[in-house]
């Protein structure tokens, strides 16, 4: 499936594999997705985001701050209401996120959730629809704003963003070298 994809965009699959890992989460989710994306300055998808005014290094702060938020379909609406009622939404999830760790991971793999591998299918029908030949860091993030994903919109929001902006000024960039 990779073969089709730019070296900095596998870079950018290998580098979700590490943050979901070194944050504990038990799979890759679309947040690890989109944090690797933005972690480094030469990439086509971080100039373009750079450009409407999302640097990559203040997209890694915020979508840190709204990964916790937003684990596993859960917002801060809903970590409000189980606080209300002496839960302690972040403890739970790190105590899941933990145990599934132990159990079923090797400790250096984490698998894909059904939402990433759908980044990544929207990513290839990105580069199609495009008419590129290659899957680039550039079809990654629009394949992220086209997910839904709620801490990629969100943090889109944070920086005034609509999916639209992102998906105009993509295509209004040279995408030859991904």
């Amino acid at each position: 499936m990779f073969e089709r994809f730019t070296h900095n965009a596998r870079a950018v699959v290998v580098g979700a594999q590490e943050a979901a890992l070194r944050t504990g989460a038990p799979e890759v989710r679309p947040a690890h997705l989109l944090e690797s994306l933005v972690s480094g300055d030469a990439t086509l998808a971080v100039r373009v985001l750079a450009g409407l005014g999302a640097p990559g290094d203040e997209v890694r702060r915020v979508v840190s701050g709204l990964t916790a938020q937003y684990a596993d379909g859960l917002d801060a609406d809903d970590a409000e209401a189980l606080r209300l009622l002496g839960i302690d939404l972040d403890d739970v999830l790190s105590r899941i996120d933990g145990d599934l760790t132990d159990r079923r991971r090797p400790s250096g793999h984490r698998r894909l959730t059904r939402a990433s591998k759908k980044v990544l299918e929207h990513s290839l029908r990105e580069a199609l629809r495009l008419g590129d030949g290659f899957i680039g860091t550039e079809h990654l993030l629009l394949g992220l704003v086209r997910s839904g994903d709620a801490t990629v919109l969100a943090t889109l929001a944070a920086f005034d963003l609509e999916p639209a902006d992102v998906r105009r000024a993509v295509e209004t960039t040279d995408r030859r070298a991904g």
